[in-house]
C-alpha cells in the first residue's frame, strides 16, 4: 500500500484551499483560481547523504534535508505534486549501491514521490530488473512513453492526479541514446523512440481526457548550465538534440522538467497557443536543488506559471528520513569495512581546469583499471588478452591516498566501479581497434563530444585532433611494434563496451568471445589483494602526433606518420620507454643517442687530446641537466 505520511497534510488541505466546489467525478463548478505547486528534481543517483557543503559550510542536499524542505513547502501549499526526471538510482554511492539502491527507493516512497520518468540508469541492471525488482519496491509510477517493446509501449506512459478539482497529467520520456548508455543485452527487444513525438502524442491524449495541466518529465537536457538569456537561447537551439525538444514540444505541455546532463538552468519560452511562457528547468544533480512550479488554474485553464530553482540548503532534517539514512549507512558500513590493500599515491580520473571530472581526457585511473583487467585475462586459459580498454563513464570515484596511509577498502573500490559489469575478451583486427579509438570522438548529438578510453600498458597511439572524423588516429603500437591493421589481437573490455555501449559500436563486433566469470569489481578486489601496495603507472599512453609523446613511432617513408607494418620497429621500441620519470636526479644519459656521443667523444680524445675531451664532457653534462 502506498505511503501517505508526508502527503496526508496535502490531501487534507486540498479540501480547504483554493475555494473549489468539487462535484462527483472531480469536475469543478464555479471554482476560484487555484495555485498548484509542482516540485521536481533529477539525477538523484542515490545521494542519501549530502554530496558537499556550501562555501559557508552548510550541507547541500542529503535525503533528510530534502525531505524536510519538501515537507515545509507542502505545508505552505498543500496542493502539491512531487515528480522526478529519472536516474533516481544507479551510479550511486556505496551506501545505496551496495544494497542495490533499496534504501533510495524507500526514501522516494517515504517522501511520497508521485511519478518519475525513467532515466538511462534505471536500465543499468536490465529491463527485467526495472520492471521486476525496482517497480515492485517503488510506490510511485515509473514512466517511459517512448520505450516500446514491439508495437506496444513497454512502460506506463503517463500519470494523472486531481488536486483541488484540477486534473494534472504527467508524461515521462527518456533519452533516445539509452541503448548506447546501458548494457545492450539488458534492453534487447526494446525500442527507444523519438521523445518529442511520443510526448506530444500522450500530452494530446491527456488534454482530451480533461487534464488542465500537463508536465513533461524528460531524461534529456541542455549541454550547459545557467539561466542567462544567452544560455537559454543556446539550450533552445533547434540544431541540437535538446533544442529540438524545447522547440518542437506541443502547446499541450505547460512545463518541461529535464535531466541527464547534470546542469542547472531555469528558462522560459513563448509558445504559440499557450497563454504563458513555458518553463524548461533542470536542478543539476544529486539532490542539490528543487524545481518549483506555481501553476495558476482559472476556469479549467492555466493562466500563469511561475518557475523557481530552490537550493536545498538550510532546511531542517526530517527525522524519519534521517533514521532511514542512518540505518542504511550502518548496514553499508558493515559490508564495506574489509581492507583490500594499499596504494602509494592517488589514482585519479582526469579533470578540467575547473577541477571537474573530464571524460574527454586520458586518466591514470582509466589506464590503471585497464591494466587490472589485462592482468586478469592475459593468461591463455583466461582469455589470452593482449590489450584492455576501459570506458571513462564506468569510473565513478577516485582512489585517494588519504589520511590512512593509502588503505583501500571494499567500499572505496566499489565507489570506483559500482556497475559490476562482467568482463569479456574478444578477437579484433588492428583495423577494428583503430575504429574503436576513432569512436572516442562521439557522434553528433551525443552528450559528450569525446570519451577517452583507458588503455592497458604496452599499447600506445598518437592522434591528430584536427583531422576529419575517422582519420584522427595516426599511429598505433603494441609492445613497441606497429600494430598491423590486418593482424588480429585479443582485447578485454567490460560487457558494457563489448555490447557497443557509449557508441563504441565496433566493440560489439569481436569474435571468439570468452569470459572468466569475473566482473570488473571482483577483478579490482583480487588485484588489490594480490599486488598491494600498488603504484599506478602515471605515463600516458596516447599523445598528439608530432609532439614526440610516449610511444610515437618514426614517420613512414612517405612522411605521412601513419601506422603501418612497414613503420620503423626500432624507432618504436626506442620510444616506448617514454620520458624519464620525474625526480630521477638528471644522471648520465642512457639513450642510444647519448651512448653514440660517448664513442665519438673517445675518437675525439685520441685525435684532439685532453682539451677536446673536457669540452665534450661539458656539453654532455649540460644536455643531461
Amino acid at each position: 500500500m502506498r505511503k501517505t505520511s508526508l502527503r496526508a497534510l496535502g490531501l487534507a488541505g486540498a479540501l480547504a484551499v483554493g475555494g473549489a466546489t468539487v462535484l462527483v467525478g472531480g469536475n469543478p463548478a464555479a471554482a476560484a483560481p487555484t495555485t498548484i505547486q509542482i516540485l521536481g528534481f533529477n539525477d538523484f543517483h542515490g545521494r542519501l547523504e549530502s554530496p558537499g557543503n556550501t562555501a559557508d559550510d552548510k550541507p547541500i542536499g542529503g535525503a533528510a534535508q530534502m525531505a524536510g524542505m519538501i515537507k515545509q513547502l507542502r505545508g505552505e501549499n498543500p496542493n502539491t505534486l512531487l515528480v522526478a526526471a529519472g536516474d533516481n538510482i544507479g551510479a550511486s554511492p556505496f551506501v545505496s549501491a551496495i544494497q542495490q539502491d533499496a534504501p533510495t527507493l524507500d526514501f522516494l516512497n517515504a517522501i511520497d514521490l508521485d511519478a518519475s520518468s525513467v532515466g538511462n540508469h534505471e536500465f543499468d541492471r536490465g529491463f527485467a530488473d526495472l520492471t521486476g525488482r525496482v517497480t515492485d519496491r517503488a510506490e510511485f509510477e515509473y514512466l517511459g512513453a517512448n520505450v516500446y517493446k514491439g508495437d506496444a509501449p513497454a512502460l506506463p506512459e503517463s500519470f494523472t492526479r486531481t488536486i483541488d478539482g484540477v486534473k494534472i497529467g504527467v508524461v515521462g520520456v527518456v533519452t533516445e541514446e539509452t541503448p548506447t548508455l546501458v548494457s545492450p543485452d539488458g534492453v534487447a527487444g526494446l525500442t527507444f523512440k523519438d521523445p518529442v513525438t511520443e510526448a506530444n502524442r500522450v500530452a494530446a491524449k491527456l488534454k482530451a481526457e480533461g487534464a488542465a495541466v500537463v508536465v513533461l518529465l524528460i531524461h534529456e537536457g541542455g549541454p550547459t548550465g545557467g539561466s542567462t538569456a544567452a544560455n537559454c537561447a543556446a539550450i533552445a537551439n533547434p540544431s541540437t538534440v535538446f533544442g529540438r525538444i524545447v522547440t518542437n514540444t506541443s502547446k499541450d505541455v505547460n512545463a518541461i522538467i529535464s535531466a541527464h546532463t547534470h546542469q542547472q538552468y531555469n528558462c522560459s519560452y513563448p509558445v504559440p497557443g499557450l497563454s504563458h511562457s513555458r518553463p524548461v528547468m533542470q536542478t543539476g544533480n544529486y539532490g542539490s536543488a528543487l524545481d518549483k512550479l506555481s501553476v495558476t488554474v482559472d476556469g479549467g485553464a492555466v493562466t500563469a506559471v511561475a518557475a523557481e530553482l530552490l537550493p536545498i540548503v538550510g532546511y531542517p532534517q526530517d527525522p524519519e528520513i534521517a533514521a532511514l539514512v542512518a540505518a542504511a549507512k550502518t548496514e553499508a558500513d558493515k559490508l564495506g569495512l574489509n581492507e583490500l590493500g594499499r596504494i602509494t599515491a592517488d589514482i585519479k580520473r582526469a579533470t578540467n581546469a575547473a577541477g571537474e571530472e573530464d571524460r574527454g581526457a586520458e586518466s591514470v585511473l582509466g589506464n590503471f583499471i585497464a591494466d587490472v583487467q589485462l592482468a586478469r585475462t592475459k593468461d591463455t586459459g583466461r582469455g589470452g588478452a593482449q590489450i584492455a580498454l576501459m570506458n571513462p563513464g564506468g569510473l565513478r570515484a577516485d582512489l585517494l591516498f588519504g589520511a590512512d596511509n593509502g588503505v583501500v577498502t571494499y567500499a572505496e573500490a566499489f565507489a570506483v566501479q559500482p556497475f559490476a559489469n562482467d568482463v569479456v575478451t574478444q578477437t579484433f583486427t588492428g583495423a577494428q581497434i583503430k575504429t574503436a579509438l576513432e569512436q572516442q570522438w562521439q557522434p553528433a548529438g551525443a552528450s559528450r563530444p569525446i570519451l577517452h578510453l583507458g588503455i592497458s600498458k604496452g599499447f600506445k597511439y598518437t592522434y591528430n585532433p584536427d583531422a576529419a572524423a575517422g582519420n584522427r588516429i595516426v599511429t598505433m603500437t603494441y609492445n613497441g611494434q606497429p600494430l598491423s591493421l590486418t593482424g588480429t589481437y585479443r582485447v578485454t573490455t567490460n560487457t558494457f563496451l563489448a555490447q557497443g555501449g557509449d557508441n563504441f559500436t565496433v566493440l560489439a563486433q569481436g569474435t571468439n568471445r570468452t569470459t572468466t566469470g569475473d566482473n570488473d569489481l571482483t577483478m579490482l578486489v583480487d588485484y588489490f589483494e594480490a599486488n598491494s601496495p600498488i603504484t599506478a603507472d602515471t605515463v600516458f599512453r596516447s599523445s598528439v602526433a608530432g609532439t614526440g609523446g610516449p610511444g610515437e613511432p618514426s614517420p613512414s617513408p612517405s612522411g605521412s606518420g601513419s601506422a603501418s607494418p612497414s613503420a620503423s620497429a626500432s624507432a618504436s621500441a626506442s620510444a616506448s620507454a617514454g620520458p624519464n620519470p620525474p625526480g630521477n636526479g638528471g644522471g648520465l644519459p642512457t639513450t642510444g643517442v647519448a651512448i653514440t656521443s660517448y664513442v665519438i667523444g673517445g675518437l675525439l680524445l685520441i685525435a684532439l687530446g685532453v682539451a677536446a675531451l673536457v669540452a665534450s664532457r661539458r656539453r654532455r653534462v649540460q644536455a643531461a641537466g
